[in-house]
């Protein structure tokens, strides 16, 4: 999985937004050029890409030091999170590329420059922001812009989604405000009810999709999104470590959902409660919970299926399947019986067998390959192994196992003792599918999260990193 680091350069900016989650402390300094490059050699250790956030990191006299020093470490995807107005300057994009960003994350709020200048509070913002896209655009770079949710804007949602289509950025996301900062400050004037935007936030949603542009909904938990749900941005976001005044936050998504988010006592029966995170905790603080309503349905436990589609699955009844007793089972389609993977994965399957027939499982393997092929298989590797052959694919089309052209995807199923489909795998991990398939089980079981916060998950890096004012 790609890793990224997340630097926080400084807190000077050029803007001053009403929903800037440091604006109570803003303009307080930036970090020199020797403590950010300090943070990029040792974060390359663990992450495979950055992403340059300030509040305004373009406007440091050293950003272009900062982004060679960045592609000169070896980081592959570096992404400059902006609000844009630096970028207005044709020849500053080519000269930032050069550099070696490759990567843009402009900050839009409004489809006029009267929506977004006033929630920027710089009179000429958006002019530049647009032709900041234009350039960037223009210039072959991958634009993801970010515009944050308010009382303002809301309403504007879809126009601002037709006018992303026109300019062909690659990515939109709606962010509903993190409650801090500005946004904290101005509550009242900023922050709308997570509920009575989510039907605008779909709307846009819809037509970025239409207009074949990726989108998606951040802090919008699960129960806001329905018919959207492959849509919340948390399932998109990569790996990252957050790096700031020489402390680093190793694993964000675990730190966003054990102490930035809050999940309430009536979220356990959610279908989503063991992988949604639920909205900022100081929303819930100011508005209650009362909006926030259980999904009903089979529980979903991982991202993965959520994206993969075959969530509807979950809940139907399971096709018959010869030689399957009563209880729990574990039907693993795999592509062919022999090969070095479907090896591999039986082998895993066969290290964990005690283990899950201990929870009552049953693990069904299922070839397309001839009957006699499949058996003498999994005899060689994994003797008693229950396998059976579906040369005609039958099986696997009635459990979701083909993909649109009738190619078999590797999946495993997990049937419950009703007859109706728990879970589906949908990313196997050959070498340790045993291990992986019991953990299934298990989340499957689990009792509903604590509702936290949990302790500080903030370490401090080792060794003395300078501070101060950029060079």
């Amino acid at each position: 999985m790609r890793r990224r680091a997340d630097l926080k350069t400084g807190t000077t900016c050029n803007s001053n937004c009403v929903f800037c989650v440091i604006g109570d402390h803003l303009f307080t300094g930036d970090r020199s050029t020797e403590a950010c490059i300090e943070e990029l050699r040792r974060s390359r250790a663990t992450c495979i890409d950055v992403v340059f956030t300030g509040a305004e990191v373009s406007i440091r006299p050293d950003f272009l030091q900062l982004v060679r020093a960045a592609r000169r470490l070896g980081y592959e995807r570096i992404q400059i999170q902006t609000n844009g107005r630096m970028f207005a300057y044709r020849e500053f994009c080519e000269r930032t590329i050069a550099a070696g960003a490759n990567e843009f994350s402009p900050s839009l709020h409004g489809h006029t420059a009267k929506l977004h200048d006033a929630l920027t509070r710089a009179p000429g913002s958006f002019v530049q922001i647009d032709a900041a896209i234009d350039h960037l655009v223009a210039l072959g770079q991958r634009v993801v812009t970010n515009t944050v949710v308010t009382k303002q804007n809301a309403r504007h949602l879809p126009a601002l989604a037709h006018y992303l289509v026109r300019k062909r950025v690659a990515q939109f996301q709606l962010a509903f405000p993190h409650p801090t900062g500005h946004a904290g400050t101005l509550f009242d004037q900023v922050v709308p009810r997570i509920s009575e935007v989510a039907p605008w936030i779909h709307e846009a949603l819809d037509i970025g999709r239409a207009g074949g542009v990726a989108c998606m909904a951040e802090a919008m938990p699960f129960c806001m999104m329905a018919g959207h749900e492959a849509e919340v941005a948390e399932l998109h976001m990569p790996a990252t470590e957050i790096v700031y005044d020489g402390y680093v936050v190793p694993d964000y998504a675990a730190d966003r959902m054990a102490r930035g988010k809050l999940r309430f006592a009536s979220c356990a029966p959610c279908r989503y409660e063991p992988i949604c995170e639920g909205p900022w905790r100081e929303y819930p603080e100011r508005m209650g919970a009362a909006e926030f309503v259980p999904v009903p349905g089979p529980r979903v436990i991982d991202d993965a299926l959520v994206l993969d589609g075959r969530v509807a699955l979950l809940g139907r009844v399971a096709p018959p399947l010869p030689h399957a007793a009563s209880g729990w089972r574990a039907i693993c389609f795999v592509p062919e019986a022999g090969s070095p993977g479907c090896t591999a994965q039986l082998c895993s399957l066969a290290t964990r067998r005690d283990a899950l027939v201990a929870e009552g499982v049953q693990v069904i393997v299922v070839a397309p390959q001839s009957a006699a092929a499949v058996t003498a298989w999994a005899q060689r590797h994994a003797p008693g192994a229950i396998a059976l052959a579906d040369e005609d694919g039958a099986l696997a089309r009635a459990y979701g196992a083909l993909d649109e052209r009738g190619a078999l995807r590797r999946t495993t199923v997990l049937v419950d003792p009703d007859d109706r489909i728990a879970h589906v795998i949908v990313a196997v991990d050959t070498a340790a599918h045993g291990a992986q398939l019991l953990a299934a089980w298990r989340r499957l079981h689990a009792p509903p999260r604590p509702l936290g916060p949990t302790p500080d998950l903030v370490t401090l890096r080792r060794g003395a990193v300078s501070s101060g004012a950029a060079q």
